[in-house]
């Protein structure tokens, strides 16, 4: 077999056959390292031909606009499509072009939250080898078992799309008894995740609502044990698993019942994405902008002319 057949070959496995790096070796009888080298070999070389079939348009001006408001955010306003359907893959979709680039931009580390919104992203990533990073979870799970989008399917499923490494937190996303939860970061397997995910370059999160956690039966029915004394009428919204009020005040900092690392190494990672494609987060938005809680934002027109007419109340 020639060196463009080898290349040729590998290509097929990996973008068509949709064969692992580690089955691909043993086929082969290469190591990984080649394998990653041959197939950037085949792109450079013409054998893999990648095109881009559409561009998304984004709203350029509403983005300049947002950006005049909020300093230091980078905003992705996607324009709305024909119907709501077309406006949730476009967000999708520009959200996973997004981080793409984050990701291979000198990225060893990557975080990721749950939910639908974090599982469409991951669903219209690309796949493309990054051995070199790894994918963690950095709280506990969401226990929302009857859905596709649980917090430990999810990195499994965005590390499995670049050939990665993952780390899972098996473990509940709030622990009530603080001694508990104190004896649990103790554990080594939590521990090791744990120590991963304080060095996260990029997280990935959706925005919550009390709505979204009243969704899970064992979070609803014990409300007032995970936020002890909160005034539930002042949260504007969920993220990072805290509850946080319209001016991006966490409203649990002196008894967050969260296993995961704390919410001020959470605001440490150098780029905190969200992707936000319901139509009722406006307040929930302007939480986390005025509080700074991301650092990169993709939304839809809609949403970008809601949050904009809020703060010209």
């Amino acid at each position: 077999m020639s060196h463009e057949e080898l290349l040729s070959a590998i290509s097929e496995d990996y973008y068509l056959n949709k064969l692992s790096f580690g089955e691909i070796s043993k086929k082969y009888n290469i190591s990984r390292y080649l394998i990653n080298k041959y197939l950037n070999d085949a792109i450079k070389d013409g054998i893999v031909k990648i095109e881009i079939a559409t561009v998304t348009k984004r709203n350029t001006q509403l983005e300049t606009m947002l950006s005049d408001k909020f300093k230091g955010i980078h905003f992705f306003v996607i324009c709305d499509g024909s119907n709501d359907i077309a406006t949730s893959k476009e967000l999708s979709q520009s959200a996973a072009a997004v981080v793409e680039k984050m990701f291979k931009n000198n990225c060893s580390v990557v975080g990721t939250s749950w939910g639908e919104a974090i599982y469409s992203l991951v669903d219209s990533l690309h796949s493309f080898p990054l051995e070199s990073v790894k994918f963690t979870q950095f709280m506990g799970e969401n226990m929302k078992y009857n859905s596709t989008a649980g917090s430990m399917r999810m990195v499994e499923k965005i590390a499995s799309k670049f050939s990665s490494e993952f780390l899972t937190l098996p473990a509940p996303l709030y622990i009530v008894n603080n001694n508990t939860r104190q004896g649990l970061y103790a554990e080594p397997s939590i521990k090791h995740t744990l120590n991963v995910a304080k060095k996260m370059d990029v997280l990935l999160t959706g925005l919550g609502t009390i709505r979204s956690l009243q969704s899970i039966p064992i979070w609803k029915e014990n409300i007032p044990l995970l936020f002890p004394g909160l005034d539930m009428s002042k949260v504007a919204g969920f993220i990072y698993g805290r509850p946080f009020d319209i001016e991006g005040n966490i409203l649990n900092s002196s008894d967050d019942k969260v296993l995961g690392i704390t919410i001020e190494e959470v605001l440490n990672t150098p780029k905190r994405v969200c992707l936000v494609r319901s139509k009722s987060k406006t307040r929930a938005i302007l939480g986390i902008l005025r509080g700074k809680l991301i650092t990169d934002i993709v939304l839809s027109e809609t949403l970008a002319y809601r949050v904009l007419a809020e703060l010209n109340l």
